[in-house]
């Protein structure tokens, strides 16, 4: 049997290896190219024609020197005059913007003392509603005293309500129901205090309230302090 002697065949794909993802798109190579270019021929067009009107200006000046002269100082004092008015407009935009700031901290202390006024006649409404008593002496009245000690224990809401609130700024809760005290409850529970008490009508500084007694540590009644004068009460409350 004849052996035939076949060469293996061998297939070869010549196809060319695929450009890199990274490599710049032949068009916008060129794009750039010509930009750059153009920036070249700007910047030298640019350089002829200063150089062309600096020798301009060195003919003029070797042509009429006084005229020349006289272009040099106006333009030196249209440089001066440019820079003052600079230094006048940063004075000015100064002046007004320090306006504008005092004009705003004087809105906000205006607001802030017309909250504190809103908040403090909304609690001398709760100190007569609770039988405050309404009389003065010497400008003085008693709502003024007790709104002086204990006016920072309240918070007025957007609606115009009074919470009342601990030095952490938190409403304060009852202890048996855990409920917020309202503020005619606050102020009432003063009637029992043995001299705030005297602060409302018909009260007598005794009986049981929200953290006061009608008692002394030692347990004995407290002195009836209904009868003195407001004068008298402030020295001894603030005395």
């Amino acid at each position: 049997m004849a052996e035939e002697n076949m060469a293996p065949e061998t297939e070869v794909n010549a196809s060319p290896a695929p450009a890199g993802d990274d490599m710049m798109p032949r068009s916008e190579a060129e794009n750039l190219l010509k930009a750059l270019k153009a920036e070249r021929e700007a910047r030298k067009q640019y350089e002829r024609d200063l150089k062309e009107t600096k020798a301009n200006l060195e003919r003029f000046a070797e042509i009429n020197p006084e005229e020349y002269t006289k272009l040099q100082a106006e333009a030196a004092e249209a440089a001066r005059v440019q820079a003052q008015f600079g230094e006048a407009k940063e004075a000015i935009e100064l002046k007004y913007s320090k306006q504008a700031e005092a004009a705003a901290q004087e809105a906000a202390a205006a607001k802030a003392a017309l909250q504190e006024y809103q908040k403090k006649y909304a609690l001398e409404k709760v100190f007569y509603a609770a039988g405050g008593r309404t009389d003065a002496a010497d400008g003085v009245s008693f709502f003024d005293m007790m709104a002086q000690q204990v006016g920072g224990n309240f918070r007025q809401e957007a609606d115009g309500s009074l919470t009342v609130v601990d030095a952490a700024g938190d409403p304060v809760l009852d202890k048996e129901s855990g409920k917020r005290i309202s503020a005619s409850d606050y102020i009432a529970s003063y009637k029992h205090h043995p001299i705030y008490g005297t602060f409302f009508k018909g009260a007598k500084g005794a009986g049981a309230g929200i953290g006061y007694g009608g008692t002394d540590a030692n347990g004995m009644p407290t002195e009836d302090l209904s009868s003195l004068s407001p004068d008298e009460l402030f020295q001894r409350a603030f005395g």
